[in-house]
């Protein structure tokens, strides 16, 4: 004798709420499966990594062997030691160009379609991208700090140069989720690269990077000195020197935080709406 077991349905339109838990942790799981992907790519594609790596290095020998003599970080200070932590910012902002390019890529050449074919959440593409920026960032400030050593720098402690590396990392990765909004919203590569440009270049020149901020213009002074690559170089550059500035620090994490409460939302809402 059979005995069948009762089927139980659920009614019609019926939405079982899977419970934020669940929901985070298959962002987190989408998040790493994109990360993998593009580490992989970037193992295929090693001119994109060269790239990020390199560039700071030359940021660094080009402004202190060619413009250092005439730029100068005022008497008595050493413009090595005032241009390495400047350096270290820029070099995690090339993260930022990186993501927009290879959002802009995607969104353009198919792959965007086949994530969304998954059933996979959208906003770990971005975050899958952004991290992995992040990531090749750290290879580009290693070979930027090992350059400066050879050069003569020296960090006034070991814990001052981790908390530096971690901070410009921290900023780098608020400036990409920009990037990835400019992407999402323009998709073209080539005109993404050009607003790249566009914001990253007046900033990066208008800020105590490569100069002190007395060194402005009066009516400059009040924008380099607190907009959020100079606020970034100059909590850099304390942590560096053994001597935190703790109010350029506060003002950096507050630029990055909201650089993600602007742009993760805005980046997440403009991919979402995508047609390709």
């Amino acid at each position: 004798m059979t005995t069948h077991s009762p089927t139980f349905r659920l009614p019609a339109g019926l939405v079982i709420d899977p419970g934020p838990g669940l929901v985070v942790r298959r962002a987190l799981r989408d998040t790493g499966s994109v990360l993998w992907r593009d580490l992989l790519r970037t193992s295929r594609q090693p001119d994109t990594l060269v790239f990020a790596v390199v560039m700071g290095a030359f940021f660094l020998l080009l402004f202190n062997y060619v413009f250092g003599g005439s730029i100068g970080a005022g008497a008595g200070v050493d413009y090595l030691e005032f241009l390495v932590p400047g350096i270290l910012v820029i070099t995690a902002l090339q993260g930022a160009q990186q993501t927009s390019m290879s959002l802009a890529a995607d969104l353009t050449d198919g792959a965007s379609d086949r994530f969304r074919t998954l059933p996979m959440s959208q906003v770990a593409v971005v975050a899958g991208k952004t991290v992995a920026d992040a990531l090749r960032n750290v290879a580009g400030l290693v070979l930027v700090l090992l350059v400066a050593v050879v050069m003569g720098y020296r960090f006034g402690s070991g814990t001052g140069a981790i908390a530096a590396v971690a901070l410009a990392t921290l900023v780098g990765y608020g400036f990409s989720w920009l990037g990835a909004a400019i992407a999402a919203a323009v998709r073209k590569p080539d005109t993404v690269g050009m607003l790249s440009m566009f914001w990253l270049f007046p900033l990066m020149l208008a800020s105590t990077v490569f100069a002190p901020a007395a060194s402005m213009p009066g009516w400059l002074t009040p924008f380099t000195t607190y907009q959020p690559i100079s606020a970034a170089a100059d909590a850099v550059r304390g942590l560096a020197a053994g001597t935190p500035d703790l109010g350029s620090i506060v003002l950096t994490i507050g630029w990055t935080v909201l650089l993600l409460g602007v742009f993760v939302p805005l980046t997440a809402r403009a991919y979402r709406k995508v047609r390709t």
